[in-house]
Order: structure tokens, then C-alpha cells, then sequence
């Protein structure tokens, strides 16, 4: 039998590891082409802040958090993700863009103040809202009741995946 470090399942890269890193980079480089092409047209029609990131939102980002639900982020990965978001939010703001300074350095504005300028939040925020959905998906659904009280069975891993989730099924 052949050993498959990186499987391909339904669109997402699985890897024998648990690291979600592979579809991370996978996502990372489908969003930027799909960036590429949309931020021109935005870039050439002019388009305000606002109206950018409603697009970004709508088109980039989906195609960005596909499947982000139940990534396990590093701190690495997390970070990757949020400086392509926030690439993209200085590329779309007006008034807060980074400038030369006096010894030929780059001057960058605040991130706040460039995601205020285009409406949006940061990529955690995001993600964190995708994962409440499918909680509250999950909460909702009889078979959860079932689970939370049944026992576990001798020789299952002990752990559940979303304890390693910055989320509460409790609070849902």
C-alpha cells in the first residue's frame, strides 16, 4: 500500500500530519489570483474604499476562508492570512497609504485605521464568525445532545478537534 503524505478531499488538501498549513497555501494562492484579477478592474473603474472591500469580501475572501472552519491556525499561518488581508486593504484604501519617508524608508499608516477606511475587520474576526456559524449548525443538531452525553469509547483519541478551536459550542 502506497503512503500518501497529502491527500486531495473535496477541495481541501488533507495532510498525514494534521497541519493545515498545505491548505492554507493552497487557499493563499488561489485568493491572490482571484485578487489580481478583480483589484485591477476596481484599481481602473476607481472604485471607493467601501466599495472594494464589499467586492473583497464577497469575492476574494470566500475564496480565501473556503474550508477555514476547521483549520487548526499556528500563529504562522494565522499571520500569513491576515498580511495577505491586510495587503489587500492597503491596496484599496485612499487616504491611509504607506508613503516614502526621509531616508527612503516605507511609512505605513495603521491597520486599524486602513480596515476602518474600507470597512472591514481583521481576518480573525472573519474566521471566528464562519466558526460560530457551523457551531451553531452543530449546537443545534440532535445527534450533538447525544454525543455530549454518551461515553467515550476504550481506545478513541480523547480529544475532539474543536477543543483546539478558539471556540465554545456552550456559548452558542
Amino acid at each position: 500500500m502506497e503512503r500518501v503524505e497529502v491527500f486531495r478531499y473535496l477541495g481541501r488538501l488533507l495532510s498525514q500530519d494534521d497541519d493545515d498549513i498545505q491548505a492554507v497555501r493552497s487557499q493563499l494562492r488561489k485568493a491572490r489570483g482571484t485578487w489580481a484579477r478583480v483589484g485591477n478592474v476596481l484599481r481602473r473603474e476607481n472604485a471607493p474604499p467601501r466599495v472594494s472591500a464589499m467586492f473583497y469580501k464577497a469575492i476574494v475572501q470566500s475564496v480565501l476562508l473556503y474550508g477555514s472552519e476547521t483549520w487548526v491556525l499556528s500563529p504562522a499561518a494565522l499571520a500569513r492570512i491576515e498580511g495577505f488581508h491586510m495587503r489587500a486593504a492597503y491596496r484599496m484604501a485612499k487616504n491611509h497609504v504607506p508613503q516614502r519617508g526621509p531616508q527612503q524608508q516605507w511609512i505605513y499608516p495603521s491597520s486599524e485605521a486602513v480596515l476602518e477606511e474600507c470597512g472591514m475587520h481583521t481576518i480573525e474576526h472573519y474566521i471566528d464568525v464562519r466558526r460560530a456559524t457551523i457551531a451553531k449548525y452543530v449546537v443545534d443538531r440532535s445527534i450533538h445532545a447525544e454525543c455530549q452525553g454518551a461515553d467515550r469509547r476504550r481506545g478513541s483519541v480523547p480529544r475532539r478537534w474543536w477543543w483546539e478551536q478558539r471556540m465554545r459550542l456552550d456559548d452558542v
